[in-house]
């Protein structure tokens, strides 16, 4: 079997620490990598509490890079009128 195919599980912080060791001048954080599993760029796998993700997937997504997301739209513009009879003032 070849060692490509067992896939480098690690958690948020091991990832990056495996990235410091490949890149010491690397900017990626544990923050971006979670980010990237909330964002369902990144697949995870569940141990208990600890979400481990493949380190291998990491290292395909920085490489192949990612849009950049679309800005939020506000929902509502400008000043909201409040209906005086919920306001509660004391």
């Amino acid at each position: 079997m070849p060692n490509d195919a067992i896939p480098r599980m690690r958690t948020a912080p091991k990832i990056v620490a495996e990235l410091k060791a490949l890149d010491p001048e690397s900017e990626v954080t544990e923050h971006f990598v979670r980010k990237l599993v909330k964002d369902g760029l990144l697949k995870v796998t569940w141990a208990g509490n600890k979400a481990l993700i493949n380190l291998n997937d990491v290292l395909e997504l920085l490489r192949a890079g990612s849009d950049r997301p679309e800005a939020v739209q506000p929902v509502a513009e400008g000043i909201r009128r409040i209906d005086e009879r919920r306001a509660v003032w004391r």
